[in-house]
């Protein structure tokens, strides 16, 4: 019986990474045997992307549905990728899956850099996971920094154009070609001598 729990465990190779971003939004990474996927999966429901369906993120007592999820075939393992947003108060956070029977690792990189592993007892919900303190809204200079680097990148454009416009340019003009003139003659004249 031991034996036979081992290779279930062993067709399942469920692994779980949630890994969650400064402004609430998260990656969860489901991985499990493509092989053992496709035996518990109708077969049309295994490309049509519903596994958000069989997972479940309960925060702070509401269930968070991920907004997109895409299927990342591997040699080994086959990957869900489901992409979403926390809310920025959240809290706590409880998950289930409800496809796997075995106890597998649910790894959480917090946007804080803390990890966490948490061993989950197969077709059973975690325990109460304390997701708070890490979520923030964009600051404003997060926002405005870039339009500025990218503005004072833009000024000596701007003031080439500017002084391509003035009315100086016809005398800057001849001072610049009397200079090339100079400098080809004295170039010439080092040559020769």
């Amino acid at each position: 019986m031991i034996a036979a729990a081992a290779d279930a465990h062993d067709l399942e190779r469920t692994q779980v990474l949630l890994t969650f971003a400064r402004d609430g939004s998260f990656v969860l990474d489901v991985s499990n045997d493509p092989s053992w996927l496709k035996l518990r999966l109708e077969p049309d429901f295994f490309h049509r992307g519903n596994f958000i369906d069989r997972i479940v993120l309960f925060v702070d007592g509401h269930e968070i549905r991920p907004s997109s999820v895409e299927y990342i075939d591997g040699p080994v393992v086959g990957t869900h990728r489901l992409r979403g947003r926390m809310p920025l108060d959240a809290h706590t956070l409880r998950w289930y899956y409800g496809l796997v029977i075995d106890p597998y690792p649910l790894t959480i990189r917090r946007a804080d850099g803390r990890v966490q592993v948490e061993e989950i007892g197969g077709d059973a919900w975690s325990r109460t996971i304390d997701v708070g303190g890490q979520f923030q809204a964009p600051r404003m200079l997060d926002t405005l920094a870039p339009i500025a680097i990218v503005a004072l990148m833009l000024v000596p454009l701007a003031l080439r154009i500017a002084y391509a416009r003035s009315p100086r340019k016809h005398e800057d003009t001849k001072t610049r070609k009397r200079k090339p003139l100079l400098l080809r003659g004295f170039v010439v004249s080092w040559f020769r001598g």
